[in-house]
């Protein structure tokens, strides 16, 4: 069973992806580029722009996500995309449902325009060498589930694999995921279908992907408090326990993380985002939440360390390494 790390628009950078791969993850995608953005980008791409085209070597395989909604445009930018070299795969986006893609008619509006959505796929197949994937949700809502109609699309017009999330736009990330329409759309293609938006724990990848026919899982929110989600699945594939992670581990990760973040962004605005990863990755250590505070004031990378290292120190003298979970105070993150 393969596992990927799904786009997040804001958190899957690639220092984040990076700290993925090196917990296992088969592969993942970039967060959202706008197609118009690259398309008609001139010699000299923002620098916003360059940070979401960024690819790091420690990174396995790589798909560029293209949000867009004119096939020609995303024909172009899929073709400027493959001639940086940096991708593996260009993926479409057909499942975001923030407003600010709706708007557009981009994201999940395009699940309500099949016909489109299919001219979309012909132009962008036809436009590159890449293997191009497409990924979606179920439909707009539960009356017009439109995903096996343009899965099948999908495959017709050349795509190589789908990634499905089980729930409909209105449904954005909560309830259940669809279980019975996520089966017809694995009936509806043969190429291979990730499934995506139940996989909180590690626990959950396997049967989860039983249940739906996939192929494999795509993993979003669950691997921004745990990325070594990816290495505790392949542990249970092999009938071994799943790994306790320690403080060490835990604060050695963010550590690599905070490095890799600095080197792509500037150092303040990094440590800034760094310090909601430090709840996510600590919750539960004994005297995580006064770190938390004193993380809040941090503006460098060495503040920033030498405040996780002190912790970790002072978590080592007291042998007191290990997560408790009566401390763990918030739910467990849902997918994307």
């Amino acid at each position: 069973m393969r596992c990927l790390l799904a786009s997040m628009d804001g958190m899957s950078s690639a220092a984040f992806r990076s700290l993925c791969f090196e917990y296992g993850a088969d592969g993942a995608t970039t967060e959202m580029i706008g197609a118009a953005g690259v398309a008609r980008a001139k010699r000299r791409r923002a620098p916003v722009m360059e940070a979401l085209l960024t690819r790091r070597p420690e990174e396995g395989e790589l798909a560029a996500q293209l949000l867009g909604s004119d096939p020609e445009i995303l024909a172009r930018a899929a073709a400027r995309l493959e001639a940086l070299n940096r991708f593996d795969l260009i993926e479409i986006n057909m499942g975001c449902p923030a407003r600010v893609a709706i708007r557009s008619g981009n994201g999940a509006a395009l699940l309500r325009e099949p016909e489109k959505c299919g001219a979309i796929l012909r132009a962008v197949c036809g436009a590159v060498s890449l293997p191009v994937r497409l990924k979606l949700r179920l439909g707009w809502d539960d009356a017009h589930i439109t995903a096996p109609e343009i899965a099948r699309m999908a495959e017709d017009a050349g795509a190589r694999a789908v990634i499905l999330h089980g729930r409909t736009k209105l449904q954005m990330y909560s309830g259940e995921v669809n279980l019975e329409a996520m089966r017809r759309v694995r009936e509806a293609v043969s190429i291979p279908l990730y499934a995506n938006g139940a996989v909180v724990r590690a626990g959950d990848a396997a049967r989860f992907a039983r249940a739906v026919g996939a192929d494999g899982v795509c993993i979003g929110r669950a691997a921004l408090k745990s990325p070594w989600i990816f290495d505790d699945i392949r542990r249970l594939e092999r009938g071994e326990k799943v790994a306790q992670r320690d403080a060490a581990e835990r604060v050695g990760a963010l550590l690599r993380f905070a490095e890799r973040l600095c080197a792509q962004k500037p150092e303040r605005f990094a440590i800034q985002e760094m310090r909601k990863y430090s709840q996510w990755f600590l919750e539960g250590l004994t005297g995580a939440d006064a770190l938390f505070e004193r993380v809040k004031a941090a503006q460098t990378l060495d503040e920033y360390r030498g405040l996780h290292e002190c912790f970790l120190n002072g978590l080592a003298r007291a042998n007191d390494l290990y997560v408790h979970p009566e401390r763990v105070h918030s739910a467990p993150l849902d997918t994307r």
